[in-house]
């Protein structure tokens, strides 16, 4: 009689141990993954503005001056800027980087910034430009933007970290 009872209190002891075992494991996991970004109607309305800004690319004729949106479309299509004798791509990269460069410096408590251009087809994303600059030290929020150029489907997508207050 006395064996059955410490046989059931082995059994108890067995099952608390791998509970608290598997509670180990699953706030470990959860505690390891990296902060997923937030949607925020701040950036998203940093990427409008970001997308309207006129750049200095003309890629038809020299008073049409065309903005990130259809620069983005043009970078993909591999047209030229006709007025500055540059491919899209080449301008796109270096005038996204000053221009965002620009807008995050008078954005005080953004810490970090990255935009990605992005083609999107039936397998996955394939990354065509990525800009960032600063250090992440808060929490981080993104918006995308999807853009039609053909038959093909363009994301940009931006992330911005902001400072703990």
């Amino acid at each position: 009689m006395n064996k059955r009872g410490q046989q059931e209190i082995v059994g108890f002891v067995l099952i608390v141990v791998l509970v608290v075992v598997g509670l180990m494991v699953f706030l470990i996991m959860s505690l390891r993954d990296s902060p997923e970004a937030v949607e925020s109607l701040e950036v998203e309305n940093m990427l409008d503005a970001l997308m309207k800004h006129t750049t200095e690319c003309a890629i038809v004729y020299e008073p049409a001056y065309d903005d990130f949106e259809a620069l983005f479309k043009s970078c993909h299509q591999i047209d030229q800027c006709s007025n500055l004798e540059k491919s899209a791509c080449g301008y796109l990269n270096e005038s996204l980087l000053s221009v965002v460069d620009a807008m995050m410096e008078s954005e005080a408590a953004v810490s970090y910034y990255q935009v990605d251009f992005l083609v999107k087809d039936d397998i996955g994303e394939e990354g065509k430009l990525r800009i960032s600059g600063g250090n992440c030290t808060g929490s981080v929020s993104a918006a995308q933007r999807s853009i039609v150029s053909g038959s093909d489907s363009l994301v940009i997508r931006m992330k911005v970290c902001s400072v703990l207050a």
